[in-house]
């Protein structure tokens, strides 16, 4: 039984997960048969057709892919996903017992309200950011108005609006759901389903280049439709922000590498270049939405209460002073009089801190450099161990090093930044100092907070400052908290 109280301090949404049956080859299974199923139905059709119109021809895979005609291949594409949709329907209510609604919204019924909602704004967002790009540099642009784009816009309406449904349910409904019956911080299937759902798009990318632009953006987009869809308690409106997404990238402009040239409104002389860098977007849709409302968006960064019965907290807490333990009600300490809860520290002051520790890791970063310029130099060239591949050396290396001086430094409670400040990290509940799943945690997290990366840092900034606790996204979702010493 779940005590009113007790919801509120919940996602409902994540909640619906406990319906049906949840056993991990489930998901395994599920998934397995929804994403190779159709893909091996299509090898079998298609492989017989291949080879009659081959016969006696090395069979490239790239070379059949670019015989066929880009709409043909939209066309496939929409089968396969029509055919992805009906598997999972299928598995869904049979191997799970779910039903497809519980992964869209907690009452029942399909809001189109809301659906409308998403794709109107987030064709607003593309469509002023399309013209800003057209009006900067209009020579670049070509506008084809013809009978192939009436065919593509209706093929887009039409596959699409399958497509980017299926595609939501599954990775903002049905597997962040999943992997929120595993942990009680909905910040965690968040940020997982995201990632699975943006590394899925590199190749959507002509090159490698272009692959790991699509990985960066649909994990901005996967992230912020995830944001939406926890605050909403419903996925309608990342639905509908999904459709209008893909036949705006499609129908309006060629954004689709993976399918060919298509006959789409309008054609860049150097590719789909909007105004606005496309990752900035998202956040604009975020702002609209939760305008005056960010209050709700404040529970996907806690951690939420166990389903069955009440979250235990914990009864003692540590005094930052003199050590001693102290009942979790006391005000002061009984050993030393001092003030049992700390003081947090102020988002300017961590910030700074944390500039400290990146000079610090810079001058690291720049005798790793200078070493690696000594072994370019020493070294024999070959045609697999170059110049290059030493630089790429280097730069993981200093990943690395940065990685394990935050993690090993913030065990102890202080880096260095954090020393010059009077700054101390601890565990959020009981003030003792944090262990190494929570450290890793915390600094994992970092990517998160760096969003975005062209203003490094400013949803970590955003997200400590309206937080009462002064927490950054990796505090919350590791339990810990930044305090000021006493002096």
């Amino acid at each position: 039984m779940i005590l009113v109280s007790d919801r509120m301090d919940r996602i409902t949404f994540l909640d619906n997960a406990h319906q049906g049956k949840n056993n991990w080859w489930r998901y395994l299974l599920t998934s397995a048969a929804t994403w190779m199923g159709p893909f091996i139905l299509f090898l079998i059709i298609l492989i017989p057709f291949i080879i009659l119109n081959h016969q006696g021809m090395d069979i490239d895979p790239d070379k059949v892919v670019n015989t066929i005609n880009p709409i043909i291949f939209m066309i496939m594409l929409g089968v396969y996903y029509t055919l992805s949709f009906v598997i999972f329907y299928i598995c869904s209510r049979f191997i799970h017992h779910k039903t497809i609604i519980s992964m869209i919204n907690t009452v029942s019924r399909f809001n189109w309200r809301r659906m409308l909602k998403g794709a109107g704004l987030w064709s607003l967002i593309m469509g002023v950011s399309l013209v800003v790009d057209v009006l900067i540099n209009p020579s670049s642009v070509k506008l084809s108005l013809n009978l192939s784009f009436l065919t593509l816009l209706i093929l887009s309406l039409i596959i699409f609006s399958i497509q980017a449904s299926f595609e939501e349910i599954f990775f903002r409904g049905y597997l962040m759901q999943g992997i929120g019956l595993l942990t009680r911080k909905p910040f965690i299937p968040l940020f997982l389903t995201s990632a699975i759902f943006a590394i899925g798009h590199f190749w959507n990318g002509q090159n490698v280049t272009a692959g790991l632009a699509a990985v960066f953006n649909m994990f901005i987009f996967g992230m912020v439709m995830g944001i939406i869809t926890l605050g909403e308690n419903s996925l309608e409106t990342a639905i509908g922000a999904h459709i209008a997404n893909n036949i705006m990238v499609t129908s309006m402009v060629d954004g689709l590498d993976i399918v060919g040239d298509l006959p789409s409104m309008l054609t860049m002389g150097a590719g789909p270049s909007l105004g606005v860098p496309y990752f900035i977007l998202p956040f604009i849709l975020l702002i609209i939405i939760f305008w005056k409302k960010s209050d709700k968006l404040s529970l996907i960064f806690k951690t939420q209460h166990k389903l069955n019965g009440f979250h235990q907290a914990p009864t003692e807490i540590q005094c930052v002073n003199c050590k001693a333990t102290n009942p979790r009600i006391a005000v002061y300490c009984a050993e030393c009089g001092e003030k049992v809860v700390a003081e947090y520290a102020s988002t300017p002051r961590k910030l700074v801190a944390f500039l400290i520790d990146m000079v610090l890791l810079m001058v690291i970063s720049g005798v790793v450099l200078v070493v690696m310029i000594i072994l370019i130099y020493l070294i024999p060239k070959t045609d697999s161990f170059g110049p290059e591949l030493i630089f790429q050396i280097g730069i993981i290396l200093t990943i690395i090093i940065g990685f394990f001086y935050l993690v090993l430094m913030e065990r102890n409670g202080k880096t260095i930044g954090k020393i010059a400040l009077g700054l101390r990290v601890v565990d959020e509940y009981t003030q003792t100092p944090i262990n190494y799943r929570q450290s890793i945690l915390r600094n994992l997290l970092l990517v998160a907070d760096l969003i975005p990366f062209i203003i490094p840092g400013l949803l970590g900034i955003i997200v400590s400052v309206k937080s009462d606790k002064k927490q950054r996204i990796g505090d919350m979702v590791a339990g810990t908290v930044v305090i000021q010493e006493l002096s």
